[in-house]
């Protein structure tokens, strides 16, 4: 129940067979039943991780792979040194991820290899918050251990709410 996506085609509007986007109906699940109730959504993020590193690797010169796993939900995977191909596409799918991953965001990071450098490390981050901000679930899988410091070590939906404005007495203060 996956559908493999392309990054190098950001806007649906315009797919095609070398272009493969999920608003194109020959591209997308065939299976008219929706998802098999026997496999797990663990199992459906898993094979779509998968499916997403193949596909970033088939496409080297981007190394960039989608897969949507479920209705809202796609896998991302970036393969090689995190150069500036791979920021220019990742910057060009913000729009396409917004509309496509609202649900759930998955991103495996295990095929970098070496420094990630800043650039790739600010839009990783920069996609991580907007999916967050808009509600969707995000989940970060094998990231080099630079990038996880950068990234934080807290898992990606944990946040802290205050119930005092800030500024205001904290209920700890008294």
């Amino acid at each position: 129940m996956t559908t493999s996506l392309s990054p190098t085609n950001p806007s649906p509007t315009n797919p095609s067979p070398t272009n493969p986007s999920p608003t194109n109906p020959s591209l997308t699940n065939d299976d008219p039943a929706g998802p098999d109730p026997a496999v797990t959504p663990e199992q459906r993020r898993r094979q779509a991780r998968v499916d997403a590193t193949r596909r970033a690797h088939e496409d080297a010169d981007v190394g960039v792979g989608l897969c949507r796993h479920d209705d809202g939900c796609v896998a991302l995977a970036i393969v090689g040194t995190g150069g500036p191909g791979q920021v220019r596409t990742l910057r060009s799918l913000r729009g396409r991820l917004a509309r496509e991953a609202w649900a759930e965001l998955v991103l495996d990071l295990s095929g970098l290899h070496g420094d990630c450098g800043p650039a790739l490390v600010r839009v990783l981050g920069q996609l991580r918050v907007h999916r967050l901000t808009a509600g969707a679930r995000v989940e970060v899988h094998g990231a080099p251990p630079a990038l996880r410091a950068e990234l934080g070590a807290r898992p990606a939906t944990a946040y802290t709410v205050h119930d005092a404005p800030s500024g205001g007495p904290r209920p700890s203060d008294g």
